[in-house]
């Protein structure tokens, strides 16, 4: 019985600390009630993060009858879950029919058919083959694996069956492999892949090539500054927590953020793109966007928030070139404000949280008075 098994990514991550506190009061203080952020340099620090996903069964096929003919059968090797000892292997392109990943193929098998052959947990030598139709496996590039034999996986970047000489193949097998990477990344993914498909498990020769998880990196991609909306896809999940507001307080927070979230949603008068959108979760640990009202000061940034509004986010930098490429998740915090002026200051910050700098700013959010903060902003 074959099993599936899965490659796990290890993700980098930069922590941006984006702005400092937006601050209220009611008298005079150092910082006006009609002040705006500023947005002091950001300073970043580094961390992998890793998630391991668990390997899955997938039932066998029936193994195929050889038909007769007049020509000499090929008798099955020893061990051999094939019943041969050439196995073709084919390519198809759907993620990204623009790349040939076919060569990177070709460099994968020539190494299991040469040195890495002694690994291996049967005899075999892999043939290119041009039709995935009358293919034994096709290596198939996708924009994510979210499945891998029934079991859903969120950081894989590859998926293939692990065989050995008591399993039945598929016919043809599927080797997943994410598109995206650069050529070196691609090339680890296949030889990884390949090895589960000649029977080696994670953690067994050749290493690292069979570690269970490692570091990849993806081509280019289009830097934060440089997209429409800064994040991977245009609906956002958020999460609100207004466990730190007293309970009379908490549904008129509730009715403001809502104001802030439909105003983006409409496309703030042309400031965004229309096809942004938010749904909201009560999953803390799987959303974009954070709004919380902490019941204790807070830190943002260098300074300690007691009465105003906070915004900062983490960003990935996919293709390691320094500059991030999107938000992963953005946290607005929210303390010690009248509830008239919650939405204005959740709104404030959800305009840095979709890429909109200082001179982007929708109108009601240029040099707006305190008056103008808890009157109804979102309908100038």
């Amino acid at each position: 019985m074959p099993t599936m098994r899965t490659l796990a990514v290890v993700a980098l991550v930069v922590l941006a600390g984006c702005s400092g506190p937006l601050q209220e009061s009611a008298t005079t203080t150092a910082v006006p009630d009609t002040a705006t952020a500023t947005t002091p340099p950001v300073t970043t620090s580094t961390f992998d993060t890793g998630t391991t996903v668990r390997a899955t069964t997938t039932t066998p096929t029936t193994t195929p009858t050889p038909t007769a003919s007049t020509t000499t059968i090929e008798q099955r090797p020893a061990d051999n879950p094939w019943g041969r000892q050439k196995v073709t292997v084919a390519v198809r392109n759907t993620a990204d029919q623009s790349r040939d990943i076919a060569p990177l193929v070709e460099q994968t098998l020539a190494y299991w058919n040469g040195e890495g052959s002694e690994y291996a947990g049967y005899e075999v030598t892999f043939v290119r083959a041009t039709n995935p139709r009358d293919a034994d496996i096709v290596v198939e590039s996708v924009d994510e694996v979210t499945e891998c034999d029934g079991e859903d996986t969120d950081s894989a970047v590859g998926c293939a069956p692990l065989l050995d000489a008591r399993s039945t193949p598929e016919t043809p097998a599927r080797v997943e492999v994410v598109a995206g990477y650069s050529n070196e990344s691609t090339r680890t993914i296949l030889r990884h892949e390949f090895g589960h498909v000649l029977g080696i498990e994670h953690g067994e020769e050749p290493m690292p090539t069979m570690q269970a998880i490692s570091s990849f990196t993806y081509l280019s991609q289009p830097d934060l500054a440089d997209r429409a909306v800064p994040w991977k896809n245009d609906t956002l999940a958020v999460h609100i927590d207004l466990s730190g507001l007293p309970g009379h307080d908490r549904d008129a927070a509730r009715e403001q953020v809502r104001h802030a979230l439909d105003y983006y949603e409409s496309g703030a008068d042309g400031a965004v793109p229309s096809n942004v959108s938010f749904e909201r979760t009560s999953n803390r640990s799987a959303v974009d966007v954070r709004i919380d009202f902490p019941d204790d000061p807070f830190d943002c940034g260098s300074e300690r928030v007691r009465e105003g509004s906070c915004g900062s986010a983490w960003t990935y930098d996919t293709d390691t070139d320094d500059a991030p490429e999107y938000f992963a998740q953005y946290d607005i915090r929210v303390r010690g404000l009248e509830t008239e002026a919650v939405g204005w200051h959740v709104g404030y910050w959800l305009a840095n949280a979709l890429g909109l700098g200082e001179d982007e700013l929708p109108a009601p959010f240029v040099d707006a008075g305190r008056d103008d903060r808890r009157g109804e902003w979102w309908t100038t």
